[in-house]
């Protein structure tokens, strides 16, 4: 034991010389090997999404921990008790990392061992890394990361030349030696992680049949990135990669006086009543309370640690915050947002395509549900789309959709059929807010709340400040990007559900308190408007350029990363989402 921790105290000298000015986390290394722009996205931008093939990897990991035992890791005089965990790192190899388990062999050797989730291939031909051949019988970026793990053992003074590989798909364990090839290829690829810590994001992998099992393929869209920047003359096919919608959900909790708290693995919801409820916390995307609704420090920092957002709403469902995980570590996006939205020809170029695109959808809404339409109206929005174009300012920008925008909801209640309107009521009167004075614009503004909501999660999950944009103004404490961004899915979304909910009576006119000056929606109905509302960014959509089905909620996320890599240049324009 002493041997070793002097061995330790030598890594840590200052007269040691270090060949990296960083080091790689052993684990990236894998990605190396399996996609370079996978990579780039994980360790150098931070990004990371949960899929069921990473929430059970990391279930497996978890209860492995707990059934390990200080078994025949080694002799009591060289370690007491097994140890679960090891953290080591070297200077010299530019390399750190943790060893989830080792085993010490009889012959005096110390072995890491590495769990997958996935299978074994089948082993009747070797693997080739550039020059370098690799046994057959373990997927070659797992080798690299389990050699590296030998290297570090190394490097720390234990004595190693072997490690072993469990595959838990078909329940196989591959024995690996350290060969010539495997260090040089080992060595090779750490080489190349560091040099990819300092470029621009790799292009993604054309027709490669790894981007199926890739948990980042909604963050990479590899074919939808390709067809982008060919153009879409080109015919680039793209394949149904993309998740249609998010697997996980949103919890609301609007009982005022209710407290949420952790408990093991689940959220549990206590009711003022007594009652109580338990939900995964792995099945959870968001978290949204309403009003007096408690939330324990110990499930704040749960949620932080999972990257599960808590929004924090008024009763009457206006945006107070978000709790979310630290920025994403890409400060490369916030730096070329902060750069690229500070020129005035960028902001301008992309005001013009939200409003444009808002504008669009404003005449798409109405010509699929107004009644009794004049069918000037529908050319009148058509020609405020076309001038934004040539809009030569922001002012200008302002100007125009102040103006479709006055025609639009003129015509919105053409749009409405609703059912038990009192004697002399109107069904709304223009657009009005703060507090909203009708049912309709109450309704308006709650949708336009848990949208502003939702499009802030998306951006801040991608690594953009949701408080800088183009198009709204900045101010202290705005979320300006967010409205810039929400703009053309106020119609298609918010507006959309407001329709829908009184049309079919699922929201009614007596389901709100209205007074003289101001309107709210009462409780129960406020349920069933956030039902509807989720219903809606569940629902799948065909995306207008990639042809395939998509959730809207999914479509936030996928227009917020466009919108980062327009940013960072790697897109040469970002067009909004128009509906047809």
């Amino acid at each position: 034991m002493a041997m070793i921790e002097h061995r330790r105290t030598d890594l840590t000298t200052a007269t040691r010389q270090a060949v990296f000015v960083s080091t790689i986390p052993v684990r990236m290394l894998n990605e190396v090997e399996y996609c370079e722009r996978l990579f780039h996205l994980m360790h150098v931008q931070g990004l990371f999404e949960k899929s069921v093939d990473t929430i059970e990897g990391t279930m497996q990991h978890a209860r492995a921990d707990q059934h390990k035992r200080p078994s025949d890791v080694g002799d009591a005089q060289v370690w007491e008790l097994a140890p679960q965990s090891l953290h080591l790192g070297d200077d010299e190899l530019g390399i750190v990392g943790k060893l989830d388990a080792i085993r010490y062999t009889e012959e005096g050797f110390w072995e890491p061992v590495e769990a997958k989730h996935s299978s074994a291939p089948k082993g009747d031909t070797p693997f080739w890394v550039s020059s370098w051949k690799l046994s057959g019988e373990a997927w070659p970026n797992d080798q690299i990361q389990l050699c590296a793990q030998g290297m570090l053992l190394r490097a720390n003074g234990f004595s190693c030349d072997a490690g072993r590989l469990y595959y838990r798909g078909n329940k196989k364990m591959v024995h690996i030696e350290w060969t010539i090839d495997l260090m040089n290829a080992t060595k090779s690829i750490i080489e190349r992680a560091h040099e990819l810590e300092q470029s621009p994001l790799p292009q993604p992998l054309q027709n490669s049949d790894k981007c199926f099992g890739c948990s980042l393929n909604a963050v990479c869209l590899p074919d939808e990135t390709i067809h982008l920047l060919d153009g879409e003359e080109t015919g680039h096919p793209i394949r149904d990669i993309v998740p249609k919608r998010d697997d996980l959900g949103t919890i609301y909790v609007t009982e005022p006086g209710s407290r949420l708290s952790k408990r093991g693995y689940e959220l549990v919801i206590h009711l003022p009543s007594g009652e109580h409820t338990e939900i995964p916390l792995k099945d959870i995307h968001h978290i949204s309370l309403f009003g007096n609704v408690q939330l324990s420090t110990q499930l704040a920092h749960e949620c932080v640690t999972r990257g599960i957002a808590v929004s924090y709403l008024t009763a009457s469902g206006r945006m107070v915050g978000v709790l979310h995980n630290l920025v994403t570590k890409n400060i490369m996006i916030r730096r070329a947002q902060f750069q690229r939205l500070s020129a005035e020809l960028d902001r301008l170029h992309l005001s013009r395509s939200i409003v444009r695109a808002k504008i669009q959808n404003q005449r798409t809404l109405l010509r699929r549900n107004a009644q009794g339409l004049a069918p000037f109206l529908l050319r009148t929005l058509a020609d405020y789309g076309k001038e934004t174009e040539r809009a030569t300012s922001r002012e200008s920008l302002l100007g125009i959709e102040g103006i479709a925008a006055k025609e639009y909801i003129s015509a919105f209640p053409l749009m409405l059929r609703v059912d038990g309107l009192p004697a002399g009521a109107k069904l709304m009167n223009g657009r009005n807010r703060r507090p909203p004075k009708d049912p309709v614009n109450a309704l308006l503004s709650f949708a336009y709340a848990l949208l502003e909501r939702d499009v802030y999660v998306a951006l801040a999950s991608v690594g953009l400040d949701p408080l800088f944009g183009f198009y709204h103004s900045i101010e202290p404490g705005r979320p300006s990007l967010v409205l810039d961004m929400m703009e053309p899915f106020r119609p298609i979304v918010a507006d959309s559900v407001v329709i829908r909910t009184l049309n079919t009576g699922e929201v009614q006119w007596s389901d709100f308190y209205i007074g003289p000056d101001s309107c709210s929606l009462k409780p129960a109905a406020r349920k069933r408007f956030l039902q509807a509302y989720e219903r809606r960014m569940q629902e799948t959509v065909t995306h207008p350029i990639f042809h395939y089905k998509l959730s809207y909620r999914r479509i936030l996320e996928l227009e917020a990363r466009f919108l980062s890599r327009f940013l960072l240049g790697e897109l040469q324009d970002y067009r909004p989402i128009v509906t047809r």
